[in-house]
């Protein structure tokens, strides 16, 4: 794997482990009085290489965060609804090295960084928090460079699986319904992997029942049968 996706790799691990801090009283303190900003479906809600250092709070619609490689790939580290954050690598970088776009229809309410930090230094637990969460920022980064560079798509996909389960999945009867349309490429950008290999380990989960669509052509996630599968690689 190339350098510039390590790179992108690492910025994901930081990038979820930041978002979550943003999250709670913090963020209550922060939008009481405001009104969010429309973005349609594929906007750009900002891009790389902007100085604005500004966080979206997203107050209805789905978002995804990622990067475009010097080879001109596109990486997704995460996808974010109602309640999240994106922007959050602005508290580590000038100019953004990350970029976000809407999925589909999107309200989002833009607090500029300095606000961010004034609140922070006015509150003692949110600010020990921030602190905390900047101290074990790589380890996940580092995990998912491991699997990628041992071409581990396997995993790779069922991480991704089970991150969009716990974020946008709703009970279908037995299953998982992630609720939210999102193409195999997608996927394939969110793992850093070719399409052509997460589209073969999607048709094995699906050809062994572990997953299936329904007719939105969202995910259906058979979580325990996610984890069985998995199970033989970690022996």
């Amino acid at each position: 794997m190339i350098a510039d996706e390590r790179a992108a790799l690492v910025l994901a691990g930081l990038s979820s482990t930041l978002a979550p801090i943003f999250r709670g009283r913090l963020c209550e303190l922060l939008l009481a009085t405001r009104g969010p900003r429309i973005f349609e479906r594929h906007a750009i809600i900002y891009d790389l290489g902007e100085t604005d250092r500004s966080l979206f709070f997203i107050r209805q619609g789905l978002v995804k965060t990622g990067t475009i490689t010097e080879e001109g790939r596109e990486i997704i580290y995460d996808v974010r609804t109602v309640g999240d954050v994106v922007g959050e690598l602005c508290a580590l970088d000038r100019p953004r090295r990350d970029r976000a776009v809407a999925i589909e229809a999107t309200a989002a309410i833009a607090i500029k960084f300095e606000e961010v930090v004034a609140t922070l230094a006015g509150d003692n637990g949110l600010l020990a928090s921030f602190i905390a969460a900047l101290g074990g920022v790589l380890a996940d980064a580092y995990d998912q460079l491991n699997h990628v560079a041992r071409g581990d798509v396997t995993h790779g996909v069922v991480a991704v699986l089970k991150t969009l389960a716990r974020k946008l999945g709703r009970p279908r009867g037995s299953l998982v319904e992630i609720n939210a349309y999102l193409t195999q490429e997608e996927l394939a950008h969110m793992v850093a992997a070719r399409r052509e290999r997460v589209s073969t380990a999607l048709n094995t989960f699906r050809r062994d029942g572990v997953i299936n669509y329904s007719g939105e052509g969202h995910l259906l996630l058979d979580l325990a049968a996610l984890d069985r599968h998995l199970a033989p690689s970690r022996q």
